[in-house]
């Protein structure tokens, strides 16, 4: 799961937890956590300006994925 909300994140840009959770159909608190766990490990930046916040991978984590991808 972790690895396709970066994947999804990486080809499709910055998304709400309420956008990503209609995506990978997980409840809203499976979701918050998740999101919550994926920005406190370094994986993703997220935009405190608006509620609801939103989430964008990270440059370094886009180019690894990139890599790997390849």
């Amino acid at each position: 799961t972790e690895l396709t909300v970066l994947e999804m994140l990486s080809s499709e840009g910055p998304k709400t937890a309420p956008e990503i959770k209609e995506r990978i159909k997980l409840s809203r608190e499976h979701t918050a956590r998740l999101m919550k766990k994926l920005y406190e490990e370094g994986y993703l930046e997220r935009d405190t300006n608006k509620i609801p916040f939103k989430y964008r991978i990270k440059k370094e984590m886009e180019k690894i994925l990139k890599k790997a991808e390849s």
